[in-house]
């Protein structure tokens, strides 16, 4: 039976360290998943460049909070990520910076990852890629511990511990990977491989402030009052769906994790360790799911139908494009092009990833429901 630990937490004071304390001591403490010694990575969503109050990424109070831990336990952490676009060292700092995690390194002594080096891992029971290209420091330290952010995904429904790796695929290898993977199942099992290869020892989940609607960049903060803790990625992430009304079976790299034996799919066979789900529920969170899928769920051979009839498209507005092509840059589908300095979406050629609209720096990509979409309630928040 995986244990999960629910503590109740509103804002980001300095409460915040008991706070995280709290759920990792419900755990077993820090030093039950961290020894004298070991390099420790500490691996937050740091999607892009936000400021730590649009809910974009995991709060630098919360990556604070588990360094001490990790540092009170003779461990030597690192913050490493690699967030959306090129994995460049100007575009680390610039993200660290905009984050708060620079000045969290500056206080704590924390060491910030800027090797942009990849490698590529053999992975022979790996279900969708038996090699993976993940970022080399991955391979340099002695134990990862995530830290997702509570939020909505227009790809997945829900973006948590179970999707927080698809950040150590290295800068615009991502981007090819939507492109072979342009199943959901498929790129969901892919999530999974890179679970199986880096095998975090700890997640401990942001939900303090999480994101509802059309995230897991563009929707709204959301004060959802948790923190979130556990060593089953599945767990965590059933937990947080549990407290948002989201029925598992829309989070496909949760429903990837349950057919890899991460979870059985029942609540019942994880214990949640203090505060229970029930006391902590949220009756009116904003899913960002399809009309189509809110319909007809997750059913394989009418996806194709789904995405053409009833899934948004992206459109860019030219009234807030600067046509600075981080949409080009980063289209899995090479469906946009650069017109009289706007960008141009080919719906033919869209695989309706959203990557534009998650990736987009002006928030220029809005989203577009074909009539049938429009006609059963498109987006949920």
């Amino acid at each position: 039976m995986a244990e999960v630990s629910v503590v109740r937490h509103s804002g980001y004071d300095a409460g915040v360290n008991a706070s995280v304390a709290e759920a990792v001591g419900l755990l077993g403490g820090m030093s039950a998943f961290v020894r004298p010694g070991q390099r420790i990575l500490i691996k937050p969503n740091l999607l892009a460049k936000a400021a730590p109050g649009q809910a974009v990424t995991t709060h630098p109070a919360v990556v604070e909070a588990v360094i001490e831990l990790v540092l009170a336990a003779g461990g030597r952490p690192l913050i490493a990520d690699s967030p959306g676009g090129p994995f460049s060292r100007g575009a680390l700092a610039a993200v660290y910076r905009t984050c708060g995690l620079a000045e969290v390194a500056e206080r704590t002594g924390a060491e910030l990852n800027y090797d942009t080096s990849s490698v590529t891992v053999n992975h022979p029971g790996g279900h969708m890629l038996k090699r993976l290209d993940l970022i080399k420091v991955v391979r340099d330290v002695d134990a990862v511990i995530t830290l997702p952010k509570l939020k909505t995904h227009l790809l997945t429904t829900f973006t948590g511990a179970t999707k927080i790796l698809f950040g150590v695929v290295p800068g615009l290898t991502k981007v090819n990977y939507h492109s072979r993977l342009d199943d959901l199942d498929q790129f969901s099992e892919m999530l999974i491989d890179i679970l199986d290869v880096v095998k975090p020892v700890l997640h401990i989940m942001d939900g303090i402030v999480g994101m509802e609607g059309a995230g897991p960049r563009h929707g709204r903060p959301r004060p959802v009052g948790v923190l979130i803790a556990g060593a089953n990625a599945a767990a965590v992430d059933a937990a947080a769906c549990a407290l948002i009304g989201c029925a598992p079976s829309l989070v496909q790299p949760l429903m990837a994790a349950v057919r890899r034996g991460y979870w059985d799919g029942r609540m019942e066979s994880i214990r949640i360790l203090g505060l229970p789900l029930a006391d902590a529920t949220l009756t009116d969170f904003h899913l960002p799911v399809t009309a189509g899928r809110r319909f007809f769920g997750n059913m394989p051979w009418l996806r194709p139908f789904i995405r053409k009839n009833f899934n948004p498209r992206p459109a860019p507005r030219a009234d807030l494009c600067t046509g600075c092509g981080t949409c080009l840059e980063n289209c899995p589908g090479k469906a946009i092009t650069i017109r009289g300095k706007k960008a141009v979406v080919d719906e033919k050629l869209c695989l309706r990833c959203y990557c534009c609209h998650e990736l987009c720096p002006s928030a220029a990509v809005a989203l577009a429901f074909p009539p049938l979409g429009r006609l059963l309630g498109g987006l949920g928040g």
